[in-house]
């Protein structure tokens, strides 16, 4: 599916929730898997949320914040 296809700003404001609550949970610096990797769920999610505010960005839409 398509970002045209989709609300990037519902999926946007999904990403907020779950950064936030990763954050209480303690699991922002923990790695994304098992496998040795360097990358944390943390960066994951601020690479995801960074790809959506820019295809708003692209969409002239304006990005809230609740």
């Amino acid at each position: 599916m398509a970002f045209d296809q989709i609300n990037v700003k519902d999926c946007l404001c999904d990403m907020y929730d779950i950064k936030r609550q990763v954050k209480q949970a303690k699991l922002f610096d923990a790695p994304k898997d098992n496998d040795g990797s360097c990358i944390t769920l943390g960066e994951c999610i601020d690479n995801v949320i960074e790809q959506l505010e820019q295809e708003l960005e692209l969409k002239g839409q304006e990005i809230w914040l609740i």
